[in-house]
């Protein structure tokens, strides 16, 4: 089998690529063709949002507050005391002295940082309420830790909305014009087509890490060919059956699969899980806790619930189970996990498939 440069990326994987797939999507729904020109412009938009300098960035959050109706103070960068902008909010019923902590981040905010803002402010003896605003997201434990707290959070996806609601749209120009030109020059490629309602497999785990899901398309134990790998750097299957989605409600990741469209010789859909070493060097599959797979196959059927193993610290990477096709073309899925110590790359070598410049890996790990 041929070595690809899909397949090279495991070993050298483009980060910022990643994270755009992986975080700046995170918001985002991904349901069909007529939302991808949608999707590629909601990422521009939060890209240039990454883009300004730090303090232009403040004075927008500023502005954005003035045009909300609230008297505004950037604060000194040397004496903010973890405060970017303070408000006075008139308003009868809502309103309040404000404290307004910006983060212009690609990765999850951490808990760290909300619990951090909230010792500020109950420090502050004029403020009544604080608000922490970002371009990337939160995650649960961040929302859980500000329950019944005076304190917002505003992950990137509402941070757009609310700029454009408030008239700032000429700052988004680029990212239509950049977005309309990726339309232009697609080379050619055909748009995928996808059922109406493919099955939707959602995964939700606990813990603030972050993990790759990746579906590997089979006849038995072996991968159909390097294009039927969808991970990070792959999102879709040629004939785009399956499809890794970012930001589907509250799930941690999502696979579409239409089940129907697989191709004729496939009868085994692999799930993966896999830690994100990259952005996290020396993680493992220990924080994978929790672990649950809902499967949405159709508007006029029930979700399906399975509960996995959580991840151990020994591996990188774990199976979650496998879908099999039976001799009557009904799809069951089996929750099969086995671990691999030497991540993502080794449980690709283990269905088949090669991996170009490899250093001396691990052996796979059995298969069934």
């Amino acid at each position: 089998m041929s070595r690809s440069r899909k397949l090279h990326r495991l070993s050298n994987p483009d980060t910022a690529e990643r994270r755009a797939q992986r975080m700046l999507f995170r918001h985002l729904r991904d349901d069909t063709n007529a939302n991808r020109g949608r999707m590629a412009r909601r990422v521009r938009e939060l890209q240039l949002l990454l883009e300004m300098d730090p303090i232009e960035f403040e004075r927008l959050i500023a502005r954005l507050m003035e045009s909300m109706g609230m008297k505004v103070e950037l604060t000194a960068r040397s004496k903010d005391g973890g405060v970017d902008v303070r408000g006075i909010d008139s308003d009868p019923f809502r309103g309040g002295n404000v404290i307004v902590q910006v983060k212009r981040y690609r990765d999850t905010v951490t808990p760290s940082v909300v619990r951090d803002l909230y010792g500020t402010l109950q420090h502050d003896r004029a403020a009544t309420k604080a608000v922490l605003v970002t371009t990337s997201k939160f995650g649960p434990s961040s929302h859980q830790f500000v329950s019944g707290k005076p304190i917002t959070l505003i992950n990137g996806s509402e941070l757009v909305g609310l700029l454009k609601h408030h008239g700032f749209h000429e700052m988004f120009a680029p990212a239509y014009a950049s977005a309309a030109a990726a339309d232009e020059s697609a080379d050619g490629a055909p748009a995928i087509e996808v059922a109406a309602e493919p099955s939707r497999l959602l995964l939700h785990w606990t813990g603030e890490e972050e993990y790759d899901i990746a579906a590997l398309v089979c006849q038995g134990n072996r991968a159909l060919s390097d294009d039927h790998l969808v991970f990070y750097n792959n999102t879709a299957t040629p004939d785009g059956s399956v499809r890794l989605v970012t930001g589907y409600d509250d799930a941690n990741a999502c696979l579409m699969v239409d089940f129907e469209a697989l191709p004729a010789e496939a009868d085994r859909l692999v799930v993966i899980a896999a830690a994100d070493t990259e952005n996290h060097p020396g993680a493992t599959m220990a924080g994978f806790a929790g672990p649950a797979l809902i499967l949405e196959a159709g508007a006029d059927q029930d979700a399906a619930v399975v509960h996995l193993a959580d991840g151990a610290e020994s591996n990188i990477a774990m199976r979650l189970g496998r879908f099999d096709r039976d001799e009557a073309g009904d799809w069951d899925f089996t929750p099969a996990l086995a671990g691999y110590p030497g991540g993502l790359r080794q449980a690709v070598v283990a269905y088949g498939l090669e991996v170009a410049d490899t250093e001396e890996a691990p052996e796979p790990a059995p298969v069934a």
